[in-house]
């Protein structure tokens, strides 16, 4: 997910976002409880759209950095799609939509505190905060190895720098894809790996393709070699678990050097998945364990704070589906 920085969000307003945010004020409805949720992702807005179908007099505000995460969009390689409500749907339901970033949770005096400056009161807290990479602690990782080699995941900047990364491949490269052991979507990972086959099928025949994968317990290397022969692609392709080549212990960047614990690889474009967490807002409000994952009772309520739900990806037991954060989102209303 893309940083908010200021000129960011003055481009937002700039590019006519401030529309969604007309007529919000800060004042508590006097009548009804307000219901906040923070994330307009595929369960945040889900559970929007549910809060206002339950009780169509509860005011709902719906708090997201990144308009472009609503709604169903057609994206190009690497990006990740919106699969939520969009705007247009949130409106016509009532739900009063801020673009603005959450910087931190006053609990005591239940409120929001926005980058932009002002405060956001709550009745009822809902967070659907998403995922976001966490630091590793691999010799070499600096900030300038991970632009070298970008994750993708979920930010269209790197999309585009892995996309034009791969157009310039010589045709006998080297193409490595790192997992890490907690990828956050074993369903991503797999749909990642496929894709970046399916590609150099058709664009580089001759080059090689390596998953280095950081994870145990998971049947990816079979289902990937399955859906290979399944769609018939035929490349130089090679699955190295964690015990036999998939961990990386250091890395240099500019050579195009990983080194693992099977030995070291050269590569000409690498695809550096970082380890995936709970949104930066649940880490900074306390609301994740010693996983960096969202710990929740069976219903989704925070085992932190018994107050806040937690919806979507964020939760320690999600499967992390697109189908499973629209569930949690629906399920919301029966949380408050």
């Amino acid at each position: 997910m893309q940083t908010l920085n200021r000129r960011r969000f003055a481009g937002y307003l700039a590019a006519g976002a401030a529309t969604a945010i007309a007529g919000w004020t800060a004042a508590p409805h006097a009548a009804h409880a307000q219901a906040v949720i923070v994330g307009a992702g595929p369960a945040g807005a889900a559970a929007a759209l549910a809060l206002k179908g339950a009780q169509p007099a509860r005011p709902v505000l719906l708090v997201e950095r990144d308009p472009t995460r609503m709604g169903r969009t057609a994206t190009a390689a690497f990006d990740k799609p919106a699969a939520g409500p969009g705007l247009d749907a949130l409106r016509r339901a009532g739900v009063q939509v801020v673009l603005d970033d959450v910087a931190d949770i006053d609990w005591r005096a239940a409120r929001l505190e926005l980058f932009s400056g002002r405060a956001l009161p709550f009745d009822q807290l809902l967070l659907a905060p998403g995922t976001a990479a966490r630091p590793e602690p691999i010799a070499g990782l600096d900030a300038a190895a991970r632009h070298r080699w970008p994750a993708a995941w979920g930010n269209a900047r790197e999309a585009r720098r892995l996309r034009a990364q791969l157009a310039a491949l010589p045709a006998a490269g080297h193409v490595v894809l790192r997992l890490p052991a907690t990828p956050g979507h074993q369903a991503a990972a797999l749909n990642r790996a496929l894709h970046m086959a399916t590609w150099l099928h058709h664009n580089r025949p001759n080059a090689r393709f390596s998953v280095l994968d950081g994870g145990t317990g998971t049947d990816l290397a079979a289902r990937f070699h399955a859906a290979l022969d399944r769609q018939g692609l035929d490349i130089a392709a090679k699955w190295h678990s964690a015990a036999q080549g998939g961990t990386v212990l250091a890395v240099d960047a500019p050579r195009g050097v990983l080194d693992t614990n099977a030995g070291r690889l050269r590569a000409d474009v690498v695809n550096f998945v970082l380890p995936q967490g709970a949104g930066a807002i649940a880490r900074r409000a306390g609301l994740v364990d010693a996983s960096d994952w969202c710990p929740t009772d069976a219903r989704g309520l925070s085992t932190r704070r018994a107050d806040v739900a937690i919806l979507g990806d964020a939760r320690k037991s999600a499967a992390r589906t697109v189908a499973g954060a629209l569930q949690s989102g629906r399920a919301a209303a029966a949380l408050v």
